[in-house]
């Protein structure tokens, strides 16, 4: 009589430990770190809220800049933000460089809503001065990443 309490103990514990190995052992390969979440039944609010910069402070002569670029809480849109200068002449020096062209100094992915960008690499390293630039804001619907309205922030750059 006591070897069925035992056998039947044995038995669950047997099959908790094989529940626990079915399921831990999912596709590993396909997580990415971050869960995926489902944005397929957000309903779109038709405002988008675009955060406004005057300036940033960049250090001259670094690549990696320290910033604080976000996609509001109530926004249901990506968004992916570009930081361009506009290239200027160069009278000083009678040169007559690239003016009115634009270099982009960096590109984001997908910012979702509520996800803030704290640190960013510069394509090139910027000299001390100040330059003029642009903050371009795509935005795109959460269900399917198509484009919507965009918008661009005038701000001065500040490198010391």
């Amino acid at each position: 009589m006591n070897r069925k309490p035992n056998i039947l103990a044995a038995f669950l514990i047997a099959l908790l430990f094989l529940g626990t190995l079915a399921g831990c052992s999912g596709d590993a390969g396909t997580f990415s770190g971050k869960p995926k979440k489902d944005y397929s039944n957000i309903e779109m609010n038709p405002n988008i809220s675009i955060p406004g910069y005057e300036s940033l402070d960049f250090k001259a002569g670094k690549e990696k800049q320290s910033v604080d670029f976000y996609n509001p809480d109530e926004n249901t849109c990506f968004f992916r933000i570009s930081l361009v200068v506009k290239d200027e002449t160069d009278t000083a020096n009678g040169e007559e460089g690239n003016a009115g062209e634009e270099t982009v100094l960096w590109t984001s992915d997908f910012i979702e809503p509520g996800e803030h960008v704290k640190s960013i690499k510069l394509s090139k390293e910027l000299e001390s001065g100040e330059y003029t630039a642009t903050l371009k804001y795509g935005c795109f619907r959460l269900q399917d990443k198509t484009p919507l309205n965009g918008s661009n922030v005038e701000l001065t750059l500040n490198v010391n």
